[in-house]
């Protein structure tokens, strides 16, 4: 064989390893909706947040290791395995599996809680609908942080069209498969804007307190990420005395950015009407009634919580309930 044709062989044969070694596969719970569980957090009308969603897929960018990724993850039809494109960088793939698997909440068990909902006669309706869903969080405790505040006071459609904002105003997409992807502004990049910046976003007096944030993580003060996997009482004493912070923010960033389902925000605004509305003739409840009644579910009672906020998100509540 000569050596012209060698070389093109090996060119070939790199090439074809550098496609394979960039995409993988990763198996889901039976029945999974990746849309269904991104949009339970994330409107597809109101994009990059930085996420980004199309028919069949998801995307964005992530930090990994100083490096970002973009990544566009695919599902052709419920329950399907998951394929996952992503752009070339230093970062191991298994790091980058790991972190979607976390994420998307691939690996969070809701069998008991799916059970609880099916038992339960005034919501049972909602177990086909909902039985696809896991729990979507926000890659960094950084982010997820951000986001809360944000969050606070306002509608979660509202927080959305805010952090879009942001996204588009401190940020630069990367073309990737022939889609623009956005990434979430770092802690440096959001303290060097100042709050002149940040207010044109509409985050109004809670400006003070998101630059204020995102100043102590980038000067070193704060370290987010250590939170992951602390108990709730060491997340609570690290961050309550942060101005801005209280005990709202503290509940939703254990869910919605560290994955603790041993707490729930029982003073949530939404699900106190939602629960008023299923069970307590159309009347408000307070936090301590939401969590009197949560009890009904057994110790699966957080997450039957979490599925009936995203049931409300996508619409899924009958209107007679409303």
């Amino acid at each position: 064989m000569n050596k012209h044709l060698l070389d093109l062989i090996l060119a070939d044969a790199i090439v074809f390893l550098s496609v394979i070694r960039l995409s993988f596969r990763i198996k889901v719970p039976n029945g999974y909706d990746l849309l269904s569980s991104v949009h339970s957090w994330i409107y597809p009308d109101i994009q990059p947040v930085p996420e980004c969603t199309g028919i069949g897929y998801f995307g964005r960018v992530y930090h990994l290791e100083h490096e970002k990724v973009a990544i566009i993850i695919r599902q052709t039809r419920v329950g399907e395995s998951l394929q996952i494109n992503y752009s070339e960088s230093g970062v191991a793939k298994e790091e980058l599996k790991a972190l979607i698997i976390r994420t998307l909440g691939l690996g969070i068990d809701i069998d008991d809680a799916l059970e609880q909902i099916r038992k339960d006669p005034i919501i049972a309706y909602l177990t086909s609908s909902v039985m696809g869903i896991r729990p979507y969080m926000s890659p960094t405790p950084f982010e997820a942080l951000i986001k809360t505040i944000i969050q606070q006071q306002v509608s979660y459609k509202s927080a959305n069209i805010f952090t879009k904002r942001m996204v588009l105003g401190l940020t630069k997409p990367v073309n990737f498969k022939n889609q623009l992807l956005y990434h979430f502004p770092d802690a440096v990049t959001i303290a060097k804007a100042g709050p002149n910046v940040l207010r044109q976003y509409g985050f109004g007096y809670k400006t003070e307190y998101i630059h204020h944030a995102a100043s102590l993580v980038a000067d070193g003060e704060l370290d987010v990420n250590s939170l992951m996997g602390r108990p709730f009482d060491e997340v609570l004493s690290t961050l309550l005395p942060i101005r801005g912070i209280g005990l709202w923010t503290v509940r939703v960033l254990s869910l919605a950015g560290l994955g603790n389902f041993s707490v729930f925000a029982f003073d949530d605004l939404v699900i106190q009407k939602v629960l008023g509305n299923l069970y307590n003739g159309g009347k408000r409840m307070n936090a301590k009634q939401v969590q009197e009644h949560a009890r009904n579910w057994g110790d699966s009672s957080n997450i039957v919580l979490y599925l009936i906020m995203c049931a409300e998100v996508l619409g899924l509540i009958s209107q007679k309930d409303k």
